[in-house]
């Protein structure tokens, strides 16, 4: 990892779980900051990166997905054509997650190769007796059923094989049989909306045979006859389970710390604007407490690096045994722990939490055959009495973590003005 480079340790760390191209783009100038290998090798780009607007096909396409990504926070599904090295142009779907990056703003970008499906949907536009032709041997499975009844009327052979029935056992199946439940509510949902517009994308769980649950994503269009009354609905299916699972990994790790599995400053920030929110209408304290582990680095000398991540995760663990479920424990980078508790009574409902936070953490700990004991001093820091901004909490709770240290350690501080003096 390049400690030196926020955005390539990042991508470093995604790369690891999610197999996918990624990049990372800061959000306002579409500068490309890093990118994986994976997504330099698809897009054959040489060591110097363009930026996102020359990427596109279309440069005000790129200026529309980083103002969206931005007002929304992240883009689910982009479709737009790459340019890539040596004159081609591919269509892609991108996905992007606006992160923090050194108090920058960024966008994690994955993206997946649609060309082929693109091709098949526009080939779809074209006559029926040209696009049999194309479905009958493309990879994305087809289906043509009742807009009334939702009967099967035809099949391609790629959705028999997505779906691993005969086509002729596929087509006697009720839509029930291979869509799950709330699937078959969102697919009833479009049923009132059939006419209204010439096609629609959603994505819907299906079951193979044997049970196996898979997600796809339909692109639906509705048939008419000369009357201009809808038969039928043509749905073109692509399996996306693979993706959604990326997605998933790529969204984690973007709020999550990955050796804890505790919130990260992202997440914990956003957690902590809602909570003053929540204690702007209600009136009910909150709590903010900064806990650094006393003499972490002794540990790190002495055992080694791989026993210190083992004791981290130990120390999360027990944290989040001593507060409720609707409360918040965060790593914050290192050996440093934020804990919000929201809806206290007062001061002596965070103190009582704290203390219990110093005994819980004073159980010896086992680490490659030794006893190791760890300590901790912890700052807090309420709402209102000492700030009503999340900067104002955590500058405080700071500050109060420091006055324990100075009073000896393996203690806590309430916030106090004198403090800063």
């Amino acid at each position: 990892m390049n400690a030196d480079n926020p955005a390539a340790t990042l991508l470093a760390e995604m790369a690891r779980l999610s197999p996918q191209p990624l990049l990372a783009i800061e959000a306002d100038s579409g500068t490309i900051l890093a990118l994986n290998q994976l997504a330099r090798d698809t897009l054959g780009l040489p060591n110097a990166a363009p930026a996102l607007r020359d990427l596109f096909d279309n440069p005000s396409l790129a200026r529309q997905f980083l103002l969206i990504a931005r007002n929304n926070g992240f883009i689910r599904q982009f479709e737009a054509r790459l340019n890539l090295a040596g004159g081609q142009r591919v269509w892609v779907l991108l996905a992007a997650r606006l992160v923090d990056l050194d108090g920058k703003s960024a966008l994690i970008v994955s993206f997946t190769d649609i060309h082929e499906r693109h091709l098949v949907e526009e080939a779809l536009r074209e006559s029926e007796q040209r696009h049999r032709r194309v479905l009958e041997t493309a990879n994305e499975g087809y289906a043509l059923f009742d807009a009334r009844s939702g009967e099967l009327l035809d099949v391609n052979p790629a959705l028999c094989e997505l779906l691993n029935y005969p086509r002729e056992q596929l087509l006697r199946m009720r839509p029930d049989e291979v869509l799950t439940e709330d699937s078959m509510a969102k697919l009833f949902e479009q049923r009132e909306r059939w006419g209204s517009a010439a096609s629609r994308k959603l994505e819907l769980g299906m079951r193979r045979a044997g049970g196996e649950r898979i997600t796809v994503e339909v692109s639906l269009s509705a048939v008419s006859d000369v009357d201009g009354q809808i038969t039928s609905i043509f749905a073109l299916l692509s399996d996306i389970t693979s993706r959604k699972l990326n997605e998933e990994r790529v969204l984690y790790l973007a709020f999550y710390d990955t050796l804890t599995a505790l919130p990260n400053r992202f997440l914990f920030s956003e957690h902590i604007e809602q909570a003053l929110r929540q204690q702007a209408r209600q009136g009910k304290t909150l709590a903010l407490l900064f806990i650094d582990l006393d003499d972490f680095k002794q540990v790190n000398d002495t055992l080694g690096h791989d026993a210190g991540d083992e004791l981290l995760k130990v120390i999360a663990k027990r944290l989040l045994s001593c507060v409720r479920a609707s409360d918040t424990v965060s790593r914050q980078g290192g050996d440093e722990f934020m804990v919000l508790l929201a809806n206290l009574n007062g001061e002596a409902d965070a103190v009582q939490v704290a203390e219990k936070m110093l005994a819980t953490l004073d159980a010896p700990i086992e680490l490659d055959g030794q006893q190791v004991s760890v300590r901790a001093s912890i700052g807090i820091a309420l709402c209102p009495e000492h700030g009503n901004s999340a900067a104002q909490l955590r500058r405080h709770a700071d500050i109060a973590m420091y006055q324990a240290k100075f009073d000896g350690k393996h203690r806590y501080a309430v916030y106090r003005a004198a403090s800063e003096d």
